[in-house]
């Protein structure tokens, strides 16, 4: 009996051991339900009343998309139509080129026109021979960026029956200061360039499409050096301790999975062409390693010193005309061209006005031009193109159009430094509208569905063509600044900013929105 109940002892406890480490093994692997988010963020259906829609939108759920701020005005009589947070001060991005360009237009006029000298130090003699240097003045002008250009000049300075500089090929900043402008570019807009890497312009008064040059590598004959190429062409120094090579390949298998579950074997040729590599600091063009015959690499660079870079671009045209350079090329930093009292003009190159410039600014949202145009006001107002001096003579003509004081501090809009308010942009619009240049102004913005940073928002046809307007997006911050026509044909200022928006997708939707509601509904 005794040994009955031991039995039945053993098991009962085994069954309980059994059970209760299946229970626990259920529990182990039980992983604790997540709580779902949503990032779907859906936009209330208007119902035609633009407080109570704007205000419906503006509500607290909308503060997870960033900080908002929102001012529309009347053109009729400057009555605010709609405002939400627009006394507050935000970072306006790109915004800020509004500010940079209605100043230059109130400053210099829309006729205003860059000048670019090209002068002789020294006479020339009956033999073609200038006895002195070769100096390009320059004034600032960011839009010389065709090449034709300078060959003109170069035709012009041939046909005076110059043969000969037995000086130096100068490049002179004028007036500017020069600077370092700052921006990180995503693949997406330069295909030459890593993914958010860091570029750095050269601001000067003499520069040639953005003082950037691009050497582009080719494999020639096998056994000899690398061929390559310079844009724009440029008297530089070169050494070539590149090699050209036959290439090879290998091939590569690699097992995939079909959906009957059998495996296929599919196999790729990975090319070695080799690795080749160039360097070039301005005045010498280095390139080393090996290259693949008919292969080719590309690799991009930014003048460290603009004025030398412009001025052998200047050299590189007057040697290809059989002009010979006996002197060196440089900048006028270094030390000031000889003979300056026998200085004669030979030669004059007059830009765009200002009312064509400012549309590549406010279209394209061109950093470098708007900085360009900022260190210009800076020069025509103390003197010396700076960006200090530039953004302290922008806020003085600001303030003086009776728009309060503005925190500026660069002129496209890329310094986290900058802060303006909604209602200060609308005002600013407001300003330009009564001015006898507003037409300009006007026109230079980018059109809604038609060209520049708008030409795919607002495509559709209740909406193409009545928005002009500027754009601005850096980390954090989107913003849309302009006038809209709404569909009874009245014209309205409006400003939108969001600031602490990792959303900048979201948020441009969200602009568009609002400026949709304003044209269908405003009366």
């Amino acid at each position: 009996m005794t040994r009955k109940i031991a039995y039945i002892s053993v098991l009962i406890l085994t069954g309980i051991l059994f059970v209760s480490g299946a229970w626990g093994a259920k529990t182990a692997t039980k992983k604790p339900a997540k709580r779902k988010t949503s990032s779907v963020f859906y936009l209330p259906k208007p119902t035609g009343d633009v407080q109570e829609d704007l205000d419906k939108l503006l509500s607290k759920k909308l503060n997870r998309v960033g900080r908002w701020g929102v001012a529309v005005m009347s053109l009729d009589d400057g009555s605010l139509i709609y405002q939400h947070n627009s006394g507050s001060r935000f970072i306006p991005a790109s915004n800020t080129k509004l500010f940079t360009t209605a100043a230059a237009l109130e400053k210099l006029g829309p006729e205003y026109s860059y000048q670019t000298e090209i002068y002789a130090c020294g006479p020339i003699d009956s033999t073609g021979v200038l006895n002195g240097d070769l100096l390009i003045k320059g004034s600032g002008d960011p839009t010389i960026n065709d090449i034709a250009t300078m060959e003109d000049w170069a035709d012009n300075i041939k046909a005076m029956g110059i043969t000969e500089i037995s000086g130096d090929v100068i490049g002179d900043k004028g007036d500017f200061l020069p600077e370092k402008l700052v921006s990180i570019i995503p693949r997406s807009a330069n295909k030459l360039v890593r993914p958010k890497k860091r570029l750095a312009w050269r601001l000067s008064g003499l520069s040639f499409r953005e003082n950037v040059v691009v050497v582009t590598l080719k494999g020639g004959r096998i056994g000899q050096p690398v061929n390559f190429s310079i844009d724009p062409p440029m008297s530089v120094n070169i050494k070539n301790l590149s090699r050209t090579i036959a290439g090879s390949y290998s091939t590569v298998n690699k097992k995939v999975k079909n959906k009957d579950g059998t495996y296929t074997t599919k196999s790729r040729r990975v090319y070695n062409n080799g690795k080749a590599y160039a360097s070039f600091d301005g005045a010498t063009l280095k390139i080393t390693g090996k290259l693949a015959a008919g292969a080719s690499k590309k690799f991009t660079f930014f003048a460290k010193e603009p004025e030398s870079h412009f001025a052998r671009i200047v050299a590189q045209l007057l040697k290809q005309r059989d002009i010979a350079i006996k002197g060196d090329i440089r900048a006028s930093q270094e030390h000031p061209p000889v003979r300056e009292n026998n200085t004669s003009l030979l030669y004059v190159h007059y830009s765009e006005p200002l009312s064509e410039i400012i549309k590549v600014i406010n279209k394209k949202s061109h950093n470098l031009y708007a900085e360009s145009l900022l260190q210009t006001i800076g020069a025509e107002v103390d003197g010396e193109g700076s960006r200090k001096n530039g953004s302290t003579a922008e806020r003085n003509i600001i303030s003086q159009m009776g728009l309060g004081e503005v925190d500026l501090f660069d002129g496209c809009g890329l310094s986290r430094q900058n802060e303006v308010s909604p209602l200060q942009v609308v005002n600013l619009l407001k300003y330009m509208h009564e001015q006898p240049y507003w037409d300009v102004f006007y026109k230079s913005l980018a059109i809604g569905g038609i060209d520049g940073t708008l030409v795919g928002r607002f495509s559709q046809p209740d909406f193409c063509g009545r928005v002009y307007a500027k754009t601005g997006s850096i980390g954090g911050v989107s913003a849309l600044s302009g006038y809209l026509t709404a569909k009874n044909g009245k014209m309205f200022a409006f400003s939108i900013m969001v600031n602490n928006t990792y959303r900048s997708k979201l948020a441009r939707r969200i602009e568009d929105y609002i400026c949709k509601l304003l044209i269908d509904n405003l009366s």
